[in-house]
């Protein structure tokens, strides 16, 4: 789990994935495994909100491992008895196929020029459409997380809290002494790295660096708010433990600027232009050719 959490984090942050060389088995079946690269593959295809719910969320990155496991388990054994050589199943192939070939292709010879939007094409879009480049309130959290298995007994509760309670208090003493110089021990980022059971974020210090805000849990967005920069809050507890937050900072929220949005822009008119293209390149080849209704209406009765 601890490479798994990293490759999640790298992704997110921009490392290089290359560092991960390698291709370890995550999580085993009787008749197929998970392996980094199949997980790494699944990461870099997500948008870059849902890498950063991945990043923050250990359960849900258990979740993406065990439903690529069974996709691939049962894969395995639909092959095993032949079912990929059903006759439904090879049209249902061969359809797929077609299709394939046909969008890739498509969108080959209807691609826009190569200096299509230019500049002036992406601020115009940019200052008619600001609203979609919109972003909410951001909160620098740090957290030390302790995990609480599904359907834990009230004693597995109550072990998890108290000592989600005692670093807490930790991190609180620790963040007081710190103003006096002591208790490096008991700062909030040792006790994250020491304790927390997110991994990707307490090889961090605990740092998940800026959370939009309706990215955050209920529970946990209503802590945060409740904290000052440097504050540290009680445990606040999730479904699927518990939480200690420390608020570092807040960025209102805003416009993405325009450098930062202008190659997504411009990919966004690249795919829109292609798709007018696609349009007329259809309509010509053979949008405007006559239908048989009788042939139509013979071909509808014989498959009723």
């Amino acid at each position: 789990m601890k490479k798994l959490a990293m490759l999640a984090a790298m992704v997110l942050f921009g490392t290089p994935l290359v560092v991960l060389a390698g291709n370890d088995v995550v999580a085993n079946a009787a008749q197929a495994s998970v392996t980094q690269d199949d997980i790494e593959t699944l990461v870099k295809s997500l948008s870059p909100e849902g890498r950063t719910r991945l990043a923050a969320d250990p359960a849900a990155m258990d979740r993406l491992v065990h439903s690529t496991l069974e996709q691939k388990a049962v894969l395995a054994e639909a092959k095993a008895k032949g079912w990929d050589t059903q006759p439904q199943v090879q049209a249902a192939i061969e359809a797929a196929r077609r299709e394939v070939i046909v969008r890739t292709y498509l969108a080959s010879v209807n691609a826009p020029p190569s200096d299509y939007p230019s500049d002036a094409d992406l601020e115009a879009a940019y200052n008619e459409h600001q609203n979609a480049f919109a972003v909410p309130r951001a909160l620098h959290l740090a957290q030390i997380y302790i995990a609480v298995p599904p359907n834990a007994d009230q004693a597995t509760l109550d072990k998890a809290g108290k000592q989600a309670a005692h670093l807490a208090e930790l991190a609180r003493s620790g963040a007081k002494a710190g103003t006096s110089g002591g208790t490096k021990n008991n700062d909030f980022a040792s006790l994250a790295k020491a304790n927390s059971q997110d991994k990707a974020s307490a090889d961090r210090g605990g740092d998940m660096g800026f959370v939009p805000e309706t990215m955050l849990l209920p529970a946990v967005r209503d802590a945060a708010n409740a904290l000052t920069p440097g504050q540290v809050s009680a445990p606040v507890r999730t479904q699927t433990g518990f939480h200690v937050l420390k608020l570092i900072d807040t960025r209102p929220a805003g416009v993405r600027p325009f450098a930062e949005v202008k190659e997504q822009l411009r990919t966004l008119l690249r795919a829109q232009r292609t798709q007018q293209n696609v349009q007329a390149y259809l309509t010509k080849l053979a949008g405007n050719a006559p239908i048989n209704e009788d042939a139509l209406k013979k071909a509808l009765a014989a498959v009723q």
